[in-house]
């Protein structure tokens, strides 16, 4: 079997190349490709991955390539965690909204709707060119914003395709490990959008056991780890919101703190970037192992996530006791219960087909699916909360008219789908920031007439 990856010089792929050495009796992976357009970053992760290879007994090959040409050959699935316009790009997104009182993130709000604008042209292309050379393969989307992204890919034709996250599997990690029992023994009712669900009933051994985690403040800190809601609100709203909620629940707080910080996230992780680079490629050439340094610069990416926000950098113990799993361990999920005959439940980015009552059928929508060879099935979740609902509908019309105008390159549509988002006060304000990004973002927003 052939995986392929694109942005596979991203600096999460030596974490998923770990993870199919783990799983290589299960998954019979033959060759590895890694397809990046930045030669720089391709020789550093193909040095930490050979690390791993020679550690390992070199149970697959490994291909890296800067063109696109060949890349995807025979592939089975394709993994695509692309960033167009790379941090730099993530820095603009995250910079612009907050000189406007919105919260600068990089997949919710305006930030997100400069990253799919840029995005959308590039990886609708990019899946079209792996449709000619391996007509079956799965796509595993994890280009975010991934919801967003995986339907504009479903709005081009495209039906073999699964988005993923790793924060619906993560939090549920977080309950099962509060109500000690094994991960597997838990089923979560969650339903919403990509960084917009909520679980709404926690079930282990055929009983719903949420009203016991709502009525303990201190399960529900537990399930969080970091002050990003009060045990009284989630206790009130009845669900377990996913944590990027904490952006609607709290905007005007997380702004606050987030314009009281001199340096962006996206800042902070270009650094630990810059100098994993460095420090790795010394370790090579003074004959040493370079693995200890990458694990140590994904540590510190991992402890600063959402560590603004919430005024608290997360330790080990809030990371499971390491630094492995992420996007990693739910693209290898989805994978392996692909290949298996056997379908798995897994928290997913799928096209709706009526699982929440509320959407069209056409709408990509993150709810628990049965995935299995012929692909990811969503289980039927009904209305969603009247809590919640509005919400949703408001979030889901922004992304369905962002895809339109990415579709149809048209910025006045972009424009108009951006004074949608929730978060935008008002359409002048969503007119002033659109034109700061398509002033700084330049010629990757000028296909947009």
């Amino acid at each position: 079997m052939i995986v392929a990856v694109a942005g596979g010089g991203g600096m999460r792929t030596p974490l998923m190349i770990s993870g199919l050495i783990e799983r290589r009796a299960r998954l019979a992976v033959e060759r590895v490709v890694l397809y990046d357009t930045d030669p720089d970053a391709l020789h550093l992760v193909k040095t930490l991955a050979d690390a791993l290879l020679v550690r390992s007994g070199r149970p697959f090959a490994l291909q890296t390539t800067t063109s696109p040409a060949g890349a995807f050959d025979g592939a089975s699935f394709v993994i695509t965690s692309v960033r167009v316009g790379g941090l730099a790009g993530r820095i603009i997104d995250e910079q612009v909204p907050l000189a406007y009182g919105v919260v600068g993130q990089e997949t919710t709000g305006p930030g997100g709707w400069a990253m799919a604008l840029r995005t959308i042209p590039v990886l609708t292309d990019l899946v079209a060119r792996v449709r000619r050379r391996a007509p079956e393969a799965w796509v595993i989307n994890f280009t975010n914003p991934a919801g967003l992204i995986t339907q504009a890919l479903t709005a081009s034709g495209e039906t073999r395709v699964v988005g993923i996250c790793d924060s619906p599997p993560a939090l549920g990690r977080k309950i099962a490990a509060q109500l000690r029992v094994p991960e597997s023994a838990v089923r979560l009712d969650y339903l919403g959008l990509n960084h917009l669900g909520w679980v709404r009933a926690v079930w282990t051994d055929g009983a719903d056991r949420l009203p016991e985690i709502l009525s303990s403040d201190d399960a529900i800190r537990a399930i969080y780890g970091r002050p990003l809601f009060e045990p009284g609100e989630v206790r009130r709203l009845g669900l377990l919101p996913n944590e990027y909620l904490q952006y609607y629940y709290h905007h005007d707080e997380v702004v606050g703190r987030l314009r009281a910080t001199p340096r962006t996230r996206a800042e902070d992780v270009a650094d630990v970037a810059a100098r994993l680079k460095t420090s790795a490629l010394e370790a090579v050439t003074r004959g040493e192992d370079p693995l200890p340094v990458y694990e140590a610069a994904i540590f510190a990416r991992r402890s600063s996530y959402m560590a603004t926000e919430t005024g608290q950098r997360r330790d080990l113990a809030m990371m499971g006791g390491h630094v492995e799993g992420g996007y990693a361990r739910a693209a290898l999920d989805v994978i392996e219960a692909m290949l298996h005959p056997q379908s798995r439940e897994l928290i997913v980015n799928t096209v709706n087909q009526g699982a929440i009552a509320d959407l069209d059928d056409a709408d990509v929508v993150e709810v628990p699916s049965r995935v299995g060879p012929d692909g990811a099935h969503p289980r039927s979740m009904g209305g969603l909360p009247v809590a919640v609902r509005d919400l949703v509908l408001r979030v889901k019309a922004y992304e369905r008219a962002t895809v339109a105008a990415a579709l149809h390159r048209s910025w006045r549509e972009a424009v108009a789908a951006l004074a949608l988002h929730p978060l935008v006060p008002s359409p002048e304000v969503g007119e002033r920031i659109a034109g700061e990004y398509r002033r700084r973002h330049g010629p990757s927003l000028g296909y947009l007439g």
